[in-house]
């Protein structure tokens, strides 16, 4: 393989440069590239945008002032939470997620009319994540939005905080862990929440996870989530070491533990 040689975008040594996973080609044809803003655990997102295949670069938030990640409030060039993932919806606008900067307690959720040259600032419906894990934010192929996440920052503490979720049969569950949610109206709301737990077993995730227990209502407390979706539609998703291998009609279905096992016990 043979290609020009690499060329740095930008050679400073300064904030707002901290490559994170998530580059996004818009339906016009710019891409994106999300980076942390700061070094520490709050302090938001920056994104260095390219509309020439990627010769040139801009950051719409370089130079401005510092936002207040508020319920309501706009601040210019800044993504509320590190780690962002930032989706475009159909309208063009841009979603994005973060960790750290709560929004009255709840992890908080970030939208764009243009670019990334403005944003407002609102509490999503997911509680707060913390040191150790990174959320997935991403279109399935049918359509709707996917979003993979934890019930508590704490990842220590994984039992701080539980959220209420629906089995097969209707019922409902408290559970904890890493969940997904799903939504069929462009981030409005997130109908479908489903625990992502292997349902038995002791399980290692490695990195800052190390080991845990699942059972029918504790899932995989941390990790630095990773997602894609392959041509026959089965989402995988990698934690920092385990790999999991499920659907959305098996999201669709409820809870049904089994087909949700990480693939290393699938393929016993």
């Amino acid at each position: 393989v043979t290609g020009p040689p690499p060329k740095a975008v930008d050679a400073r040594l300064i904030g707002r440069h901290q490559v994170i996973s998530g580059t996004l080609l818009t339906n016009d044809g710019a891409l994106i590239q999300n980076c942390d803003a700061v070094p520490g655990g709050n302090g938001g997102t920056a994104l260095h945008i390219s509309r020439d295949g990627g010769r040139t670069w801009t950051d719409p938030g370089e130079g401005k002032p510092k936002p207040e990640f508020t319920q309501g409030a706009t601040g210019e060039g800044t993504i509320a939470g590190i780690h962002a993932k930032v989706i475009e919806l159909k309208d063009g606008r841009l979603l994005a997620f973060g960790r750290g900067d709560s929004i009255n307690g709840h992890m908080p959720m970030s939208l764009s009319a243009d670019l990334g040259k403005t944003w407002t600032y609102k509490a999503s419906p997911f509680p707060p994540i913390g040191g150790g894990q990174r959320l997935v934010l991403r279109r399935l192929e049918e359509g709707a939005l996917l979003l993979v996440s934890f019930t508590s920052g704490n990842r220590a503490k994984p039992d701080s905080v539980n959220m209420t979720f629906t089995d097969q049969k209707g019922e409902e569950l408290t559970g904890h862990g890493m969940f997904a949610a799903v939504s069929f109206d462009e981030g409005e709301t997130w109908p479908l929440r489903k625990l992502l737990t292997p349902g038995a077993g002791d399980w290692n995730g490695g990195a800052w996870t190390q080991e845990f227990t699942a059972t029918p209502t504790r899932a995989e407390h941390a990790g630095y989530l990773a997602a894609t979706q392959t041509p026959d539609n089965v989402i995988h998703l990698i934690s920092s070491r385990l790999h999991y291998r499920f659907n959305l009609p098996w999201l669709l279905e409820g809870v049904s533990y089994g087909d949700a096992k990480p693939a290393k016990e699938a393929q016993r």
